[in-house]
């Protein structure tokens, strides 16, 4: 039998190329790493190297155990991964979406059904999100389009409307809306980690500047201080308000829709059957 050692050293070399960089990424020695790339051709039961005076190379036979070992190696992770992520799901519920917004009122909603579960909550790519939920990486999914697909369920969650504020001073200030072509050349203040509305507005205004601010209380000061635009939504602006939250509470500043079709988003809530079954969320 194969141990898995020996997969991950010949992996190694055939990554590295040479016995001397494969056994300084494995912090072994060049005699070590030898001796097991002869153990693991004794165990095969073929050669799987070329042998010059100067050189150690794979041959064909090492190229293919290689790629066996490489996969292998993956399913080996993806077995720890998966194994973790059904052990965590015990005791946790974790929610994946494409946006920050959807979060602010399910993840509450959840919280009030579950209150001895933990829950936490991240944005990613729609990719990552799918395949998480297969990989039991999160029990709820929330997506900006529905997923076809039999083995989940599937419901529309929420819309979100996309607003932009501009200080009263502005020129466009006193319009009861706004189009992307109107706003594109305009700087704007925005927050990193929104998701898919990062990726729109890039594309739908491709001559505007977008400064980015990592920390919520950062950003909230440059826009009580700045005459520069920022976004809001529908969602977030029912939450900081009911929150309190001054920085998106500011007198000097008006919020106005923008009227685009793409600006507003529709979401949708996914999950597993059995997963949606044991928590008993309604779909």
């Amino acid at each position: 039998m194969i141990e898995i050692y020996l997969l991950e050293q010949l992996d190694a070399f055939a990554r590295y190329g040479t016995l001397s960089k494969a056994s300084e990424e494995l912090h072994l020695t060049q005699p070590s790493l030898t001796r097991s790339m002869q153990k693991l051709e004794e165990l095969l039961g073929v050669p799987i190297f070329e042998r010059t005076k100067n050189r150690l190379s794979l041959n064909e036979n090492g190229l293919v155990a290689a790629d066996y070992a490489r996969r292998i190696l993956n399913e080996e992770q993806h077995m720890i991964d998966h194994l973790r992520a059904l052990e965590r799901s015990k005791r946790t519920i974790s929610v994946g979406s494409v946006g920050p917004g959807p979060l602010m009122e399910f993840i509450p909603s959840l919280s009030a059904l579950f209150p001895d579960m933990s829950i936490i909550s991240e944005n990613k790519s729609e990719d990552e999100l799918i395949s998480g939920l297969r990989d039991n990486q999160y029990q709820f999914i929330i997506l900006s389009r529905p997923l076809e697909d039999d083995e989940f369920i599937c419901e529309k969650y929420d819309s979100e409307q996309l607003y932009v504020s501009l200080p009263k001073s502005h020129r466009f200030a006193k319009k009861k809306k706004l189009s992307f072509r109107e706003l594109n050349g305009e700087s704007f203040l925005m927050l990193s980690e929104i998701g898919i509305w990062d990726k729109l507005v890039r594309e739908e205004m491709p001559d505007s500047k977008f400064i980015i601010q990592n920390d919520y209380d950062a950003l909230g000061q440059l826009i009580e201080s700045s005459t520069l635009p920022n976004f809001a939504t529908d969602i977030t602006i029912r939450t900081y308000e009911s929150m309190n939250l001054p920085s998106r509470s500011i007198p000097d500043r008006v919020l106005i829709p923008i009227s685009d079709d793409s600006a507003t988003v529709t979401f949708y809530l996914i999950s597993d059957k059995n997963i949606a079954s044991k928590y008993k969320v309604k779909f």
